[in-house]
């Protein structure tokens, strides 16, 4: 459904949408107006994700110069991701393993989790730019090969590297074409021969290990951003609003931290105890987020920058702003952000406050994942109404989604003491990153235990015959052969054998069993160039998008991987627009004389 931020006042109303955390965003500004200017750059990107970075590397390699904007240090939501990138049509990668794939097979599967929120046409390029999309990567350090996975799983351990990210493998989803392993997991540069180590020190480790994917990618990007003499970071500055001349958008009024001093040391060791997961998980993370918040409203002070050929905004989506959560997408608000403070809506209403559209805001991916250990999706998971809710082999954002949906947050998940003890080898064998292993020893702890399935139905509360008749059901389905009611394939499904029987709570519980989740509706953008669109299918000139404030492939259905590809690909596409422009309009500069250019800036 798409969200009512696409008339006059819904646009309006989006701007002003923040909560007392959020960064505030004020309506443009003339640029006769804009009083004096710091410097002026070819073009502006606003956030230093995969996406903004993308667009700073692809513009800056085609010969322009580029500033680049981040509230923090850089790194946003991809930093703190799982590293997987989604990527196929026959990668060195998939080759490598044995996996035959082409980007008619690619496409054919995506349509299906697009659904037509993108066009078909939008998705086949994707997927026929999936090769170069993981060679730019490459190209800029990051590392990625075999082997494959045995089995699919949430995510894959040290000994993999190449798995099943998607519904691939579920028989709704399946076409002509045979599944495909495309979710390719970033690599420690430890473990490649001859790989140079990335600077810095990874964040987690330990328990939140599996995390740390996500930072070896962006560090290599982020090194590879610091080499390009013609991009100029300007990290701890939050864009405040647009400026604009003759109804295009020409340049960015930011709040930035000096940088160098004592309050730009604090807020960046605030930003990185905030930051830690583990720390959010136990809701500690509270007064340093504080503190930071405090040194920007405190120490900022008001920079005036122009762009002669485009502005990009990619500074994320808005999981971190409760009242836009509150108003576009409620029954997810209480779940576990998962992305940077700068994911507080700041760049859609950015993009909306020039007249930019808001859409498909209440689209979520919430991640309630049952793999590993593997044989829970042999399960049934049982709703408040006590029927079935969905096919449980299904990748955990369309699991989440059954939950938030349909049950309004309550499922269990039930199983037979044949799938118990299954589970519990697999949780014990030591295959598993401890992020992975605590959750589970924690619902294990937590389960309802029944000797029949009519007293595990009241001791969780939901009706009896209701959860009897799925549960039978499902085990007569198996047992003789048809087809899965949900649709499950034959290697997910058993029937259930002798007790005593067990539910688990799939809730989100803090700190014990919480479901993280992130946003992905964004701004609708010109599927060609990313040009942002407003309410009368137009372009703001001047203005692009990509990542997660733009309407992107991940927008309807998440699969891990697909928004780093989408982040990769889309702020590609937005700096080629802008390149595109640059060498229509004349390169060189001078060619703007509204606004004088004033010092360079440095990057701190």
């Amino acid at each position: 459904m798409a969200s009512d931020a696409n008339s006059a006042s819904g646009a309006r109303e989006l701007v002003d949408m923040r909560d007392a955390s959020s960064s505030v965003v004020d309506l443009p500004l003339d640029a006769r107006a804009a009083g004096p200017v710091d410097a002026v750059y070819d073009a502006i990107v606003i956030g230093f994700g995969l996406a903004g970075a993308s667009a700073a590397l692809e513009a800056a390699e085609q010969g322009l110069k580029i500033l680049l904007i981040d509230r923090f240090q850089g790194g946003g939501a991809s930093q703190m991701s799982g590293g997987i990138v989604y990527a196929g049509g026959g990668t060195h990668v998939q080759k490598s393993c044995g996996v035959e794939d082409s980007p008619a097979a690619m496409a054919d599967y995506l349509r299906k989790e697009v659904g037509g929120l993108v066009s078909d046409e939008a998705v086949q390029r994707f997927c026929d730019d999936s090769l170069e999309t993981l060679g730019f990567l490459e190209r800029h350090g990051v590392n990625f090969s075999g082997p494959k996975a045995p089995k699919k799983t949430s995510h894959p351990t040290d000994q993999y590297y190449l798995y099943f990210s998607d519904n691939g493998t579920v028989p709704a989803y399946m076409g002509q074409h045979a599944p495909a392993e495309r979710g390719h997991r970033t690599k420690n540069p430890a473990k490649v021969p001859g790989a140079p180590p990335l600077p810095g020190k990874k964040p987690h480790g330990g328990f939140s290990e599996g995390a740390d994917m996500g930072w070896y990618l962006m560090a290599a990007i982020k090194q590879a951003v610091a080499k390009n003499p013609l991009i100029t970071v300007l990290p701890q500055a939050r864009a405040r609003r647009l400026i604009v001349e003759n109804g295009v958008v020409v340049g960015v009024q930011v709040d930035a931290i000096p940088q160098g001093g004592l309050s730009s040391r604090v807020h960046r060791w605030a930003e990185r105890l905030a930051n830690k997961l583990t720390f959010q998980v136990m809701q500690v993370h509270r007064p340093f987020a504080s503190l930071f918040r405090s040194i920007e409203k405190l120490s900022s002070r008001p920079r005036t920058f122009r762009a002669r050929h485009g502005v990009v905004i990619a500074a994320g989506g808005y999981i971190r702003n409760r009242a836009m959560m509150a108003r576009y997408a409620a029954p997810y608000v209480r779940t576990l952000p998962i992305g940077s403070f700068g994911d507080d809506g700041a760049g859609i209403r950015l993009g909306a406050s020039a007249g930019g559209v808001g859409d498909h805001l209440d689209r979520i991916s919430a991640w309630r994942f049952i793999n590993p250990p593997y044989d829970w999706t042999k399960g049934v998971v049982i709703g408040a109404s006590g029927d079935r809710l969905t096919n449980e082999e299904q990748y955990g954002a369309h699991l989440s989604r059954a939950i938030y949906e349909q049950s309004d947050g309550r499922a269990w998940l039930v199983v037979d003491d044949a799938i118990w003890r299954a589970a519990l080898q697999e949780v014990n064998s030591g295959d598993l990153f401890e992020f992975q292993k605590f959750p589970v020893k924690q619902a294990q702890k937590g389960a309802k235990k029944a000797g029949s399935i009519a007293e595990l139905a009241g001791k969780i509360g939901v009706p009896a015959e209701a959860m009897e008749a799925a549960i039978r059901a499902y085990g007569d389905a198996a047992r003789s052969g048809a087809p899965d009611p949900m649709g499950k394939s034959d290697a997910c499904r058993q029937a259930f054998g002798p007790g005593p029987y067990y539910a688990i709570n799939l809730r989100h519980e803090m700190p014990i069993s919480p479901i993280t989740a992130l946003s992905t509706g964004g701004l609708r953008v010109d599927e060609h160039s990313g040009g942002v669109l407003d309410e009368r299918g137009q372009t703001v000139p001047g203005l692009y998008a990509a990542g997660r404030s733009a309407i992107g492939i991940p927008s309807n259905n998440y699969v891990s991987g697909l928004s780093l590809a989408d982040c990769t690909w889309s702020g590609r596409r937005a700096a080629s627009a802008i390149v595109k422009r640059s060498r229509a309009d004349g390169q060189g500069e001078g060619r703007d004389s509204a606004l004088s250019p004033g010092a360079a800036v440095e990057a701190g």
